[in-house]
């Protein structure tokens, strides 16, 4: 993957850590932000394998980052915020009234234009690989899951 950009991003933990870090910028699905070696050196973090955390000081204070709970996720859901299925024309209005809002567009699939033929040489690959790849896919993502 080839890093075309970066920029200075400013960003908390909790309550009481607050700094900037200059980042690569990727295309990424999992998160906004990923601390990686450079931050972790900076702040002098150690990495617990065993309960998965990160510790470091800062500003006298001892910090400790701990991986998600699923029971922190429950109290979560039951939270302020919450999941609507809306029209697009909807979307446009409500943007305006929110200082946050998260979408997900859901785009109809394009099918290929009819008497679009697959060459041989795929067909070939395709049936050499077929127990690989089911005949249908699953209609949606799999279920979140912790680390």
């Amino acid at each position: 993957m080839a890093v075309t950009d970066m920029c200075k991003f400013a960003f908390s933990i909790g309550k009481h850590y607050a700094s900037e870090v200059l980042c690569d910028v990727v295309d990424m699905d999992v998160c906004h932000l990923i601390l990686g070696r450079p931050w972790k050196y900076d702040v002098g973090a150690i990495f617990d394998g065993r309960a998965n955390t990160y510790s470091f000081d800062w500003k006298g204070k001892r910090l400790r980052l701990l991986p998600r709970n699923p029971d922190q996720e429950a109290h979560n859901a039951n939270s302020k915020a919450s999941l609507v299925a809306i029209t697009g024309k909807v979307l446009l209005n409500d943007w305006k009234e929110s200082s946050h809002l998260m979408a997900l567009i859901v785009k109809e699939q394009n099918n290929p234009p009819e008497g679009t033929t697959i060459p041989d040489c795929v067909n070939a690959l395709l049936e050499q690989f077929a127990e690989i790849a089911p005949p249908e896919l699953p209609s949606g993502l799999p279920p979140m899951r912790t680390i």
